[in-house]
């Protein structure tokens, strides 16, 4: 049987429906929507069930506990949750959907790399972000009266790493590879609040989702997640849960840190103009701190580890930077065509803002090129919902919907 097939997803997300029981606490609720796979063949839904199956690969190496203890035993429910049978059924199709998902966006992000010359790239990122446009996202919402609906729905896609931050990137300091080691422990110390828990980088993304009245649980909204962004967080995924990708992942910590100090400074002033109340220390702490991870990545990691293995080391980081700026702007645009496809059908009178969806018994999922199936109204992310589904045909090909 293909390895990636129909059947395959369906019975993994089987498996997992049954680990994840009834009701789960929302940090071990792994189901996927592989259900949907036994009706349709469509590619965008296969291709959107195809990065929730990699996701939870994924997930199924973090510590997770829940905000609140259940009402089984916490000992038996983290066996259950990390059974490692259970655990090897799913990994052993994870390089198969990598190969599938990922490793063209690889191969995609060598093309573009090829002839760099890492010194020069390194030298030349920061002056080349700082000269790009601003943020065509937060400009639309500048001047858009249901600018707290988008922005919420920003903030849900981004939970999906952020409630979690920087514990893909702990994965990368394991083992012993000398100095460089030492620099990242350090960037990554920064990330977890130098061992306070009110100054981790994630708490701090609490609060902001506080403001916008949103659960601070992980997990809570992957039923409105969209193909983008699980592919987003697949590719950072795919870089730091494997050590053979140790340089495409400091790839992506240099273009990450360094484009970092541009967006968070726009996301914070942004929050502070239109968002009163809103807690954005978030932001501005990143705006601050990058700086200097920005620096530390360049001369401490970068550096000293091409000029010990090679300029073959500097080609891989840079495809690791390029792969992450792509990702990056596949999503980034994603978001922005949503936003805009969604106000225009709510001008059609099509669509109205607001969460319908019940993220504990989502409805089925739809996308917009088999959008025929969908019988009820549909809930775009944290946005609002589409009242004639006929609508949702408008929006971009990787969106996904749930029925409410």
């Amino acid at each position: 049987m293909n390895a990636l097939s129909r059947q395959v997803l369906f019975d993994i997300g089987e498996r997992l429906a049954a680990r994840a029981g009834a009701a789960p606490p929302w940090v071990y609720d792994v189901r996927t929507d592989a259900a949907s796979l036994a009706t349709s063949d469509n590619a965008e839904l296969q291709n959107y069930v195809q990065h929730q199956t990699l996701m939870r690969s994924y997930q199924g190496r973090y510590i997770l506990l829940p905000a609140a203890a259940p009402s089984e035993s916490i000992v038996a429910r983290m066996h259950r949750h990390y059974d490692p049978r259970e655990i090897s059924r799913l990994d052993t199709i994870r390089a198969d959907l990598e190969d599938l998902l990922i490793a063209p966006l690889v191969e995609n992000a060598r093309k573009t790399a090829a002839g760099e010359d890492c010194a020069a790239y390194v030298s030349n990122l920061v002056p080349a972000l700082k000269e790009c446009k601003p943020s065509a996202f937060l400009a639309f919402l500048e001047q858009s009266q249901s600018r707290t609906h988008h922005y919420r729905n920003f903030l849900i896609q981004s939970s999906v790493d952020l409630l979690a931050e920087a514990s893909a990137s702990a994965l990368g300091v394991i083992g012993e590879y000398g100095e460089p080691q030492s620099a990242l422990f350090r960037i990554l110390i920064d990330e977890f609040g130098y061992g306070t828990h009110g100054k981790k980088h994630s708490v701090l993304f609490r609060s902001t989702m506080r403001g916008f009245e949103l659960s601070e649980e992980y997990n809570t909204y992957w039923p409105l997640f969209d193909t983008p962004t699980l592919e987003l967080h697949n590719v950072i995924h795919f870089m730091f849960q494997s050590p053979r990708n140790l340089f495409l992942q400091i790839g992506f910590l240099l273009y990450a840190e360094a484009s970092y100090q541009r967006s968070t400074e726009e996301h914070f002033r942004y929050l502070k103009r239109f968002h009163h109340g809103v807690d954005a220390h978030y932001f501005g702490e990143h705006a601050h701190i990058d700086i200097h991870h920005s620096a530390m990545v360049a001369d401490e990691v970068v550096t000293p580890l091409v000029s010990k293995f090679g300029p073959e080391v500097g080609t891989e980081i840079v495809v690791g930077a390029e792969l992450t700026r792509k990702a990056f702007e596949r999503s980034g645009q994603h978001m922005l065509e949503v936003t805009t496809v969604f106000e225009a059908a709510v001008r059609n009178g099509t669509a109205e803002f607001g969460m319908r969806a019940d993220l504990a018994e989502p409805g089925g999922c739809a996308v917009p090129t088999e959008v025929a199936q969908a019988r009820r109204w549909l809930q775009v992310g944290g946005i609002g919902i589409i009242t004639d589904p006929a609508a949702f045909k408008r929006f971009p090909r990787s969106s996904v919907a749930r029925e409410v």
